[in-house]
């Protein structure tokens, strides 16, 4: 289950907020250097840094005291903070400890990717973060029929305005891979001739998010694709890979057209749905990421279970007979005495 936790509305509390849901402090590679600067390693947060006030005002760290951080795009560790007079924030790092360039990062989310046709800008907007914080690989915002082609130019896919919308749910999520994110105008195109290099058919599940009669569940589309790698298989004991990831085609308000449910569908999309119900986009997209990356994480882990037994070659006919005498099959245990 995920929590999601409200935000005032009240413009003044707008970055209290964001402060408050921060729990990981995000280091740009300049940042970084400067901390991991050898002999004289520090960083001086300004009182008016975000980062700075969340640290004096929520965290209130005791002299000596460490906060967790995180390299954008690279490993979390801990570094030693003081708080100074007006509030500015001193961060060192801690001894030999490694560097967040080279330290571990979190826990890598199950791969899954967007197709998102463009929502209004309003939406968008309130989407980035969540999307950063449920681990979206990539983001790829594309113009459909029933979208406004005014909605591409907003600042919903203005870099500069979109980015601090990431970084808050990576803080939130204590995670610092961003989405890559692309914006592609012309949805045939890029359906016919760049998808397939950007997400090929034999790692990446595609699933096309359409109410009809021939859709099925996320989970039972996950699954299939599993049953359907071992059926594929050359032998009866060679393990084909499960799908790495899964692709959602999520449509505009009003859904996808027939030519373009058609030309997805032409590309590998297999249709699914969450029932009968009308949803908004953002209640949309964050069920259907969450019930993907449960499946594809659930599939993940029955196939390194599998992978943990031995294979048994059904053609072989020791393995027919039962293997070695050792072997105690159902018709050779001893029967338990009648009473």
């Amino acid at each position: 289950f995920i929590l999601w936790r409200g935000r005032p509305k009240a413009s003044a509390g707008a970055c209290l907020s964001r402060d408050a849901a921060m729990n990981l402090i995000l280091l740009s590679d300049e940042e970084e250097e400067a901390l991991a600067e050898e002999g004289s390693g520090s960083l001086l947060l300004p009182p008016e840094d975000r980062r700075a006030r969340h640290i004096v005002t929520v965290l209130r760290p005791e002299p000596g005291a460490t906060v967790r951080l995180g390299l954008i795009g690279g490993g979390i560790g801990r570094a030693r903070v003081a708080i100074l007079e007006g509030g500015a924030v001193r961060l060192e790092p801690l001894t030999e400890a490694p560097r967040l360039r080279s330290a571990p990062p979190g826990p890598e989310p199950p791969r899954i990717e967007v197709l998102l046709a463009m929502p209004r800008p309003k939406v968008m907007m309130r989407l980035w973060s969540v999307l950063a914080q449920l681990g979206v690989r990539r983001v790829v915002l594309i113009n459909a029929n029933r979208v406004e082609k005014a909605y591409f130019s907003s600042q919903a896919v203005d870099r500069a305005k979109y980015l601090p919308e990431l970084l808050d749910g990576l803080e939130q999520a204590v995670c610092t891979r961003l989405p890559e994110v692309r914006v592609e105008m012309r949805f045939k195109p890029f359906v016919e001739d760049t998808l397939d290099g950007l997400c090929p058919r034999d790692e990446v599940l595609r699933l096309l998010c359409h109410p009809g009669e021939d859709s099925q569940r996320i989970a039972e589309a996950v699954a299939g694709a599993a049953r359907a790698a071992s059926a594929s298989a050359a032998s009866p004991g060679e393990r084909l890979p499960r799908p790495r990831g899964v692709l959602l085609a999520v449509g505009p308000e009003g859904g996808w057209v027939d030519f373009e449910l058609q030309l997805l569908q032409s590309r590998g999309f297999k249709q699914v749905t969450m029932g009968p119900r009308v949803l908004t986009t953002e209640t949309a997209v964050c069920s259907l990421v969450t019930l993907a990356a449960d499946a594809l994480a659930q599939s993940q882990q029955e196939e390194q279970q599998e992978r943990r037994l031995p294979a048994v070659d059904v053609a072989d006919p020791e393995a027919k007979q039962g293997g070695d005498a050792d072997t105690v099959t159902s018709s050779s245990r001893p029967q338990a005495p009648e009473p």
